[in-house]
């Protein structure tokens, strides 16, 4: 017998079922009529408007998409299916709404609709008439709105457009060779961008004697990088949404590559600094829709490994790059103009595979192009017009700007769980800023390190991101022993921990960095430091993650945002902080805010799932996930 929704088969052997049972076993509960009332008219989270209008559809939907639980157990749930009619008709407050679920057939009619002369995936919608039309705000052809407002069209149905099940372009369902691929190329185009940073540290010297311009005024360059990489993310998810995440990432790595040449032809301090604000816009795209893409392409409990994957290759890259270009800014017939240059050669190679191998992965854009293409081939052949559910409720572009600046602002704003984890996370990339700049300043000054010497000294910040890496299948295991328990909060276990050895490592740093001690203990203290921001980084990526479902691209650009303004605006002080406190007591000084903010995850462990029920958005996003991956499940469990 076929499950009905909620329940399902425990005995799958596929291993996406078994962990969308996982998932769903600690997603949150079905919001209340007030919280339904309140999500229909909020534009922040405009999907959760629509998913009110759909409702009462829901049911009559699911009998088309799925004919093979249908045919299992028809009159089972074809009962089941009335009394959610029912339900729906008795709470409804909209009396057009009212009038537009009556013209739907219930369940058990001897004349229902059959959706097997449709496309694989489609399904019989509601009427589209000008009360719908006016609902909703579907965009729809001129001619045939002008035929619905004249009478003409009195029949005429939404065919909704959903994907067949085990469908290979559904994004949870494609094979594991593509997602690694995806991943991997995504992750690569992060890699080179947070190269960039220590890159441009390392080859400092000789770009302040060529450029004429001062060491203060060259650090702007590293600060205002993350300023781009602060502010672009809040307008990436329109983007991404009108044009798909692929081409958002083909357009963005072109732009990255031209600004990469603007860097290295630079001829004065406001070119240099121009270039480098605008390699961080179009850098920003590796730095926030990464996250997305990992969250279309990967169920919550399956984003552990990609994430982390994710993070390493955005710390690690920081102590790669200078690594790598110490030995490119020692040779006078190369320094620092041949640094960026290098980088231009290494991202015309990825520009191939990125165009290649990164496929769509955004489900609204697949849909919404599949639900074009049957308009062109069908038409209204067949008693409908063929719709996205995308389609309906969508704004125009500058709207979508403004919403989506808005909504990453409103949730920082808002939603205490986003607030606190981007303010812990902005102290730990404030901090890690101040090893790429000052570590050169450190080692030069107290040790007497060469160009060569502090770039491998640089290695340091990636080892730290491996042994930071290494504790993320620590935390993955605990996850999933706990997870049944402790639901979404077992993510934080690590960071628990990471809170105090962050503080650690900072003590260790500071009272070490001197010419007595020996130059292997401040190294030491930089890998606890790195070690500590990776594993908060990466768990709080996570967390945030399934906190806000479909809408988790705006929160984590928001915490993009405040992270790195942080990271940004350690920059314009930290060489002065050294000259007039010596990094000894600046690196205390941070030690000793990280001690007081260690308290965050503790506070998320214990009081989370309290302070999501009073939140304003996460509840309502984390019920949307939830009927997303629901979906998902029962296909696989309608195909045994």
């Amino acid at each position: 017998m076929a499950p009905s929704r909620g329940s399902f088969n425990n005995g799958s052997s596929n291993p996406l079922a078994l962990s969308l049972q996982r998932t769903i076993s600690h997603l949150s509960s079905s919001p209340t009529r007030e919280e339904q009332r309140y999500d229909a008219g909020d534009p922040i989270i405009p999907i959760a408007h629509i998913k009110s209008n759909l409702s009462s559809h829901q049911e009559q939907t699911d009998l088309n998409r799925y004919p093979t639980q249908s045919r299992r157990n028809d009159n089972t749930r074809a009962d089941q299916v009335i009394i959610e009619e029912e339900k729906h008709l008795t709470n409804r407050e909209s009396s057009a709404s009212v009038e537009n679920e009556k013209r739907l057939p219930p369940a058990s009619t001897s004349t229902p609709l059959d959706s097997s002369s449709l496309p694989a995936g489609c399904s019989f919608g509601p009427v589209l008439d000008l009360t719908y039309i006016q609902e909703t705000n579907v965009k729809i052809e001129p001619d045939l709105r002008t035929q619905i407002e004249q009478g003409e069209k009195d029949s005429i149905r939404i065919l909704w457009v959903d994907f067949p099940a085990g469908s290979p372009q559904n994004p949870f369902f494609f094979s594991q060779k593509r997602k690694y691929g995806i991943t991997i190329v995504a992750t690569l185009f992060t890699l080179t961008t947070s190269m960039n940073v220590g890159a441009f540290s390392i080859g400092m010297d000789s770009l302040i004697r060529d450029l004429g311009c001062t060491r203060e005024q060259a650090a702007y360059g590293l600060g205002i990088y993350n300023f781009g990489f602060a502010i672009v993310p809040l307008l990436l998810a329109p983007l991404s949404e009108e044009f798909g995440r692929r081409w958002t990432y083909v357009i963005a790595v072109v732009l990255y590559l031209i600004f990469l040449v603007m860097m290295a032809v630079a001829k004065n301090l406001p070119t240099m600094l121009l270039a480098r604000v605008l390699q961080g816009s179009a850098g920003s795209v590796a730095a926030t829709l990464v996250g997305g893409t990992i969250a279309d392409i990967y169920v919550p409990a399956e984003r552990g490994l990609p994430s982390a994957i994710f993070a390493f290759t955005a710390i690690a890259g920081s102590g790669i790059g200078p690594f790598i270009f110490c030995w490119v800014e020692s040779n006078p017939k190369l320094e620092w103009r041949w640094i960026w240059w290098i980088q231009c050669m290494l991202l015309a190679a990825l520009i191939v595979p990125i165009f290649v191998i990164l496929k769509e992965t955004r489900e609204t854009i697949i849909l919404r192009r599949r639900a074009k293409k049957l308009r062109i081939e069908r038409g209204l052949s067949d008693g409908g017009r063929y719709t996205a559910r995308s389609e309906i409720g969508k704004v125009n572009f500058t709207q979508a700007m403004k919403t989506s600046s808005l909504r990453a602002i409103t949730f920082l704003i808002v939603e205490p769980i986003l607030l606190f984890f981007s303010i812990w996370m902005g102290l730990g990339w404030g901090v890690l800023y101040i090893m790429i700049t000052g570590l050169s300043y450190d080692f030069k000054n107290v040790y007497g390190f060469t160009t060569n010497q502090v770039g491998l000294a640089y290695i340091c910040i990636t080892i730290g991101s491996i042994v930071g890496f290494g504790f993320n299948f620590v935390q993955d295991a605990v996850y999933r022993r706990k997870v049944d328990k402790k639901g979404m909060e077992a993510r934080l276990y690590a960071p628990m921990v990471a809170g105090v050895t962050f503080a650690i490592g900072c003590f260790i740093f500071s009272f070490t960095a001197t010419p007595s001690v020996h130059w292997i203990a401040p190294c030491i203290g930089i890998v606890v430091i790195i070690a500590s921001v990776f594993t908060i980084y990466i768990s709080a990526f996570v967390y945030i993650s399934e906190c806000y479902g479909s809408y988790a691209s705006s929160a984590i650009a928001a915490q993009s945002f405040l992270r790195n303004c942080f990271g940004g605006a350690f920059t314009f002080f930290t060489l002065q902080m050294f000259d007039a406190i010596t990094p000894k007591w600046t690196t205390f000084t941070w030690g000793c805010v990280a001690v007081l903010l260690a308290a965050v995850p503790y506070i998320a462990f214990f009081y989370g799932p309290l302070i999501r029920s009073k939140s304003k958005y996460s509840k309502i996003l984390m019920r949307e996930e939830q009927e997303r991956i629901l979906r998902e499940k029962e296909v696989l469990d309608g195909l045994g």
